[in-house]
């Protein structure tokens, strides 16, 4: 209870500074106090009041903290001190489009915590598990498999180490880049969840526990070798490593308030200061020779100068598509339709829309291009965006409820005693700062592909299994 408590008052000392010190308009800081409310009182709720375990409450708070409030105050602060209006995006910034972002986005959040509430508040229907007594088989074959799919790619492999996958790149789509990459080079990941849950159900330590540990160690090496910093972007391996380390030692992020404090130490300290280092400019020896250099940094830069670089863009880019549909109107569904068919090739559906953030970013590029520089245009867009591109205000609290009700789920997968419902909602957990910054299509298919590989491709392998079984048993 203590900690909880000093947490609290952390969370809100981190809040204080920015509505005290910022160079932030009255009526502005205002608008963020009332977001930042609504925000402490969701917190509130999750820590004190809610029994279940649901770690993905905790990832929407501390994306909505890191992107709605403190970074967008800080872009703001930077605006009106320096004199400059360029915001990160290169938007040029504008009073009335900020009071607006505020407004939708507390509109957004207030109903995803009255609709999160209300599922919460019904009975989730748990379905009984039994262990399969096959299991140690399914494993071994599983481990096959991917043996089979490490040997099948292992020239892709390689090119992702020493060649940054270009040779991969070139020629292929996005569609086969995503069946490769979050699907097919993903099946060892399962496998290994199941290997870890049957270890540690195993009663006894007879010949299949000491074989089943053997592959869980060699299943671990695999997804090392084939999932790592060298062959996958940070936001992908997240969620990976963080569910690997929960099924290993669940302790460590197994209730509210632990998930909440890793997720927001995590966030808004360890990472903006690991980013402080990795884009210095100094090589890790140069750093090591030179301690002042370190030092240098954090003084003439600062760990919340982080929070002013495109990485924090959410906020911003939301103001960009209010702006957008203001002058241009709204897609009525046709932006979110090229994200939920992702799959569908551009060779069949030849005017397939683009994802939201390059589309916005291509707005931008038209609107507030600078002569001789070239901007970078492929840009995040937060779910809110996304919700009022398509549909305006009816879009915000539609994406609301649908994000509250899809918050409900997967809290009730990670309770469940099945352990690839589990693996997928913890690893939906761990995923979802990202597909809440966005853009829409790029998160939701990063999330159905995890989803297939964790839960579609083994209960198929399992149906496949079971029918075997019972063909032999007729044949013999």
């Amino acid at each position: 209870m203590k900690g909880k408590t000093i947490f609290l008052l952390l969370f809100v000392s981190l809040f204080l500074p920015l509505l005290l010190f910022t160079v932030v308009p009255v009526y502005l800081k205002l608008l963020f106090t009332l977001n930042f409310l609504v925000l402490f009182v969701i917190t509130l709720m999750y820590l004190y009041k809610d029994s279940r375990f649901s770690p993905i409450l905790a990832a929407f708070i501390v994306f909505s903290f890191l992107f709605f409030i403190l970074a967008p105050m800080l872009q703001i602060h930077d605006v009106y001190k320096l004199n400059d209006l360029k915001m990160p995006n290169k938007m040029i910034y504008k009073d009335y489009l900020m009071v607006k972002t505020n407004l939708y986005i507390f509109l957004f959040n207030v109903v995803v915590f009255i609709a999160y509430r209300f599922f919460m508040s019904r009975k989730a229907k748990l379905k009984p598990y039994k262990t399969d007594k096959y299991l140690p088989i399914h494993i071994l074959i599983l481990f096959g498999i991917s043996i089979a799919i490490l040997l099948i790619n292992f020239d892709y492999i390689k090119a992702e180490y020493f060649e940054h996958n270009y040779l991969a790149l070139v020629g292929t789509s996005k569609s086969a880049l995503l069946l490769r990459e979050k699907i097919i080079l993903m099946i060892p990941f399962p496998a290994f969840i199941l290997s870890i849950y049957y270890i540690k159900k195993a009663k006894k330590k007879n010949t299949n526990y000491y074989i089943i540990l053997l592959v869980s160690i060699l299943f671990l090496i695999l997804l090392l070798l084939i999932k790592n910093p060298l062959t996958e972007k940070r936001n992908a391996l997240g969620p990976i490593y963080l569910t690997i380390i929960f099924f290993l030692i669940p302790r460590l992020l197994n209730t509210n308030f632990k998930s909440l404090l890793f997720l927001f130490f995590a966030m808004v300290i360890i990472f903006p200061t690991i980013s402080l280092i990795t884009h210095s400019g100094y090589s890790l020896e140069q750093l090591r020779a030179n301690p002042k250099l370190l030092l240098y940094q954090l003084k003439n830069h600062g760990v919340s100068n982080t929070f002013t670089t495109l990485n924090y863009d959410a906020f911003i880019n939301f103001s960009a598509t209010i702006e957008h549909v203001e002058r241009d109107g709204l897609s009525y569904g046709r932006q979110l339709s090229g994200g939920v068919f992702f799959f569908v090739p551009r060779k069949i559906w030849v005017d397939k829309p683009i994802s939201t953030g390059e589309y916005i970013g291509e707005y931008l590029e038209r609107e507030y291009k600078e002569k001789g520089k070239r901007s970078f245009n492929n840009l995040s867009n937060p779910l809110v965006s996304e919700g009022y591109i398509n549909f305006g205000i009816v879009g915000i609290i539609l994406f609301a409820i649908i994000l509250a009700y899809f918050l409900f789920m997967m809290s009730v997968w990670i309770n469940s005693r099945d352990p690839l419902k589990v693996a997928a909602g913890f690893y939906a957990s761990m995923h979802m700062i990202f597909f809440l910054r966005g853009d829409f299509t790029n998160g939701y298919a990063f999330l159905i592909a995890s989803f297939v590989v964790i839960l579609l491709i083994p209960k198929i392998y399992f149906i496949l299994f079971r029918t075997a079984l019972k063909k032999q048993s007729k044949n013999a």
